[in-house]
């Protein structure tokens, strides 16, 4: 590089500093670029995966909820065919007599049912009728006829129950409970 002359060394070195210039401008201007969108590209891909892991997710949950749905209108199906319909009154009676069967009770007083909207939850799609029931029976035998009652009928519930102890003059009456309860009963729908 000696024997060129200082006016070919600047060309050179001119030539050598534009070179750098021209590729610097390419690497910045094209390669970082290609970079800066590939990283983007991968963003979205990424998000996009994401997406469609939980769409796939919903897909295979909306088989498993379907089943699910079938199922639970299978039970409130079967449910609702056990359900109040018709003559009320006959039907409580024959289903309180029922369980009645399995348990030492003496109910002599069962009233008129009284139907009407459910007073638990608003816009519900049932109607409810209440009846009062007046009886004697053990305090044991008693809680087990609770129990299996509304174990056994899951459309009942049993409201404003009195417990106070018997005045009967009749033997082993005195050891009983006088109970006084309201048993609220879901109404099956008549209308689709």
């Amino acid at each position: 590089m000696n024997k060129l002359s200082k006016e070919k060394r600047q060309q050179i070195i001119l030539v050598a500093l534009a070179t750098l210039v021209v590729i610097g401008g390419f690497w910045y201007g094209l390669i970082e670029f290609q970079k800066t969108k590939i990283g983007e590209v991968s963003k979205h891909l990424g998000a996009a995966e994401q997406r469609l892991n939980r769409v796939q997710q919903a897909v295979r949950a909306a088989d498993k909820i379907e089943r699910d749905l079938k199922v639970a209108s299978q039970k409130l199906s079967a449910i609702e065919d056990t359900m109040a319909a018709g003559d009320l009154f006959s039907w409580f009676v024959l289903m309180l007599r029922e369980i009645q069967l399995n348990h030492k009770l003496d109910i002599p007083q069962i009233s008129r049912e009284t139907v009407g909207d459910v007073t638990m939850l608003p816009d519900f799609p049932y109607k409810q009728a209440v009846y009062t029931v007046r009886g004697t029976a053990f305090y044991q035998d008693f809680g087990k006829f609770i129990a299996d009652f509304e174990n056994h009928f899951p459309y009942f519930r049993v409201e404003k129950l009195e417990l106070e102890p018997n005045l009967s003059s009749t033997p082993g009456g005195m050891e009983k409970l006088a109970f006084r309860m309201d048993i609220v009963t879901l109404v099956k729908p008549t209308g689709p």
